[in-house]
């Protein structure tokens, strides 16, 4: 299980279990609770031109999602225990640049 942790106090962990009571927390919340509804929140793969829904049981995405929406709330992770596991380009092709954890 990973955990980010964000300059307001706010803490995210794997599975998208989130933390705090900062107004970024419960803004977090919100997305997450839309995700339930189906209209969840996007992950930007290729910024303005490819997006994809947030999975809450990847990590890959979660992290994307999290670093996109600390920056829009000008907030920086402080820490973390997560690293992305880059992978090679095989014969099915892909672009996402990552393995699943």
């Amino acid at each position: 299980m990973f955990f980010w942790k964000f300059s307001d106090g706010t803490t995210v962990y794997s599975h998208a279990r989130v933390e705090g009571g900062s107004p970024f927390a419960e803004h977090l919340r919100r997305e997450l609770v839309s995700l339930a509804y189906g209209c969840g929140p996007l992950i930007w793969l290729t910024p303005g031109a490819h997006a994809v829904e947030l999975d809450p049981c990847s990590d890959e995405l979660l992290a994307l999602w999290l670093e996109q929406e600390a920056k829009a709330q000008g907030l920086t992770i402080t820490e973390t225990d997560y690293t992305p596991h880059p992978v090679s380009m095989g014969a099915t092709g892909g672009n996402q640049g990552f393995a699943a954890s």
